[in-house]
């Protein structure tokens, strides 16, 4: 990742100094253009200065005056030649400077040679032409030159540099800032994940302390409803012959102990403590078996369909998953209160992930063999659908439901092994759907 990080900033650096680099020759061209221009300017009026002073001598023919004029000029370690043409255009006096001078010269002018410049102006005298002057000047000192292009060298490299640094450091912050947001983002996560497992496990105390508190008054209450059974058959069998008038109320006392033993059954599954019967039992089997019981319990108004495609078998209590069955079916059928549709499908799945609301450390992957109740009715908003298995809440009018159902449903799931999801919308119905697991010796 690192390597990664220094691409950008060496071609960043490396086009930075590229463009210093391009912008420091155009500026030392433009510096060399503009000393040029410079030079020409006072070496033409120096050359000037001389053919006035001059003109007179030049005129007389007078070589040492002219040649004295010339060699005034040798202070200037610029000027590389000086020279004094006659009207004829020969040379009459001069000096030159590791260069040449030429022989004759017959106009002014101005020309230009390998870092040197020559300006050629005419010398008059009263208004008639006497003749040329020439000077030879540097259009730069070789030192001068180097020293720029030397500075503009150690400019672009220490800017080169600088940029260079800048863009690691830049690279090297960037990389930290990613690291620490996927560090933030992670430690949200776990705080999420943390958050949903304390509530998971404060739900599975809460589930706990009801079961075992439900458990007991389940296991009292059963006792007692089998004291009053015994009196009753104690009196049924005292009276004898003299029951006549009495049996009827003797019987509905008996069948309402019998409903509240099936009571106390069913909170025992709740609370996991009930002995359950486990037998091989195949879910596409036991709903064919109950759909005319279905059918029966959930009326005409509703439209049943069953998927059974599910050939796995399970261990389960015959009894209960009768009852869960029968349940989820009667729970649907009161969703929807102007009829609808009803599916009951099972399915062989494979689930190597937990299921929605299942605790990730309670889970276990593999086979399972599923049984879902679906519906088209109202539907649970988020809130209802999380507290639904919770014990007596319903939202069902007072006398209507005791909100057992779905909290025993999930008792007796989870006693088996298997896990209980629920899905559902306001106004786009509900599925139930229960995973066993699969029966090892059918595998």
């Amino acid at each position: 990742m690192r390597r990664r990080g220094w691409i950008p900033s060496v071609i960043g650096a490396l086009t930075a100094a590229a463009i210093l680099l391009a912008a420091g020759v155009l500026m030392a061209v433009y510096q060399e253009q503009l000393y040029s221009n410079q030079q020409a300017k006072s070496v033409r009026e120096q050359a000037q200065i001389l053919a006035a002073s001059a003109s007179a001598a030049i005129l007389f023919d007078d070589r040492k005056a002219a040649q004295e004029y010339v060699d005034a000029l040798r202070v200037n370690p610029e000027l590389q030649a000086a020279a004094i043409y006659g009207g004829d255009g020969h040379l009459i006096a001069g000096f030159a400077r590791g260069t040449r001078l030429p022989a004759l010269l017959t106009s002014a002018g101005s020309g230009s040679g390998a870092g040197y410049i020559d300006i050629a102006v005419p010398a008059s005298q009263n208004g008639a032409h006497a003749g040329i002057v020439l000077l030879r000047a540097l259009t730069e000192p070789a030192e001068r030159r180097y020293a720029r292009y030397a500075g503009l060298i150690l400019l672009v490299t220490m800017g080169a540099l600088v940029i260079a640094v800048l863009s690691f450091a830049q690279a090297q912050l960037s990389r930290r800032a990613q690291q620490l947001a996927s560090v933030n983002t992670r430690l949200h996560e776990e705080m999420e994940e943390r958050r949903k497992t304390e509530e998971a496990l404060r739900q599975s105390h809460k589930m706990e302390a009801i079961g075992q508190l439900s458990g007991g008054i389940a296991h009292d209450f059963n006792n007692l409803i089998m004291i009053v059974k015994g009196n009753l058959r104690l009196l049924k069998r005292k009276l004898g012959d003299e029951t006549q008038g009495s049996a009827g109320y003797i019987a509905s006392a008996d069948e309402a102990l019998d409903r509240a033993a099936n009571l106390t059954q069913r909170i025992l599954a709740f609370s996991r403590r009930q002995p359950l019967m486990p037998q091989r039992v195949n879910l596409s089997t036991l709903a064919q078996g109950l759909s005319e019981l279905v059918r029966h319990s959930v009326g005409e108004r509703v439209e049943i369909t069953m998927r059974l495609h599910g050939s796995w078998s399970t261990l389960c209590d015959l009894n209960q998953m009768e009852n869960v069955i029968l349940n989820l079916a009667i729970n649907a059928r009161d969703a929807m209160p102007d009829g609808g549709r009803l599916v009951v499908e099972t399915r062989d799945v494979t689930v190597t992930e937990p299921p929605p609301d299942v605790e990730s450390q309670s889970f276990v992957p593999g086979d399972y063999a599923s049984l879902a109740v679906i519906d088209t009715g109202m539907g649970m908003p988020e809130d209802v659908r999380q507290r639904a298995v919770d014990p007596f809440f319903t939202t069902k009018p007072l006398g209507k439901g005791t909100g057992l159902g779905l909290s025993m449903t999930f008792g007796f799931v989870r006693q088996s092994g298997g896990y209980l999801v629920i899905e559902s919308k306001p106004g786009k119905g509900t599925a139930v759907t229960i995973l066993m697991p699969r029966d090892p010796e059918t595998a």
